[in-house]
């Protein structure tokens, strides 16, 4: 598995992946659509996105940076496609996106916020290591990982 960057030839890939098998919407269930990242990154010049590549083919999407507003670095955006679910791709792309991160000079802790339903994400996230760190943002718990 590897972070890939987005181009002429996969940003459509990217755009149709979806967590459900219904089409992408604006917003899925716990995650923005990959559209609307996409769009975000343009205007808010702070955050990277990858997309997610196993074997040949785009099976998932992440973004994350630096959040001004909030002034910490996060992993905003992390998703596999539904059809690739469960079977630990998601916790292999978490680790490649801290294995990126930390090549950041001055980044020493990275926040990830989670819907308080998304318990699958929940303990992906506590498994890694990510901690909750008890805080609610927008109304989704905030969890922070120490590098």
């Amino acid at each position: 598995m590897r972070l890939v960057d987005i181009n002429e030839e996969n940003w459509l890939k990217v755009v149709f992946l979806s967590t459900s098998k219904e089409m992408p919407t604006i917003c899925e269930e716990f995650v923005a659509s990959n559209a609307l990242s996409l769009v975000q990154a343009q205007f808010e010049k702070t955050w990277t996105t990858k997309a997610i590549e196993k074997d040949g083919g785009i099976i998932g999407f992440t973004m994350y940076g630096y959040a001004d507003k909030q002034g910490y670095y996060e992993l905003c955006r992390i998703m596999i496609d539904y059809k690739f679910q469960g079977n630990g791709y998601g916790t292999e792309a978490i680790q490649l996106v801290i294995s990126e991160m930390k090549k950041l000079e001055d980044c020493k802790e990275i926040y990830l916020s989670t819907e308080p339903e998304n318990s699958r994400g929940k303990h992906v996230y506590e498994q890694i290591g990510f901690v909750k760190t008890g805080k609610v943002v927008d109304g989704e718990e905030l969890y922070v990982y120490s590098l």
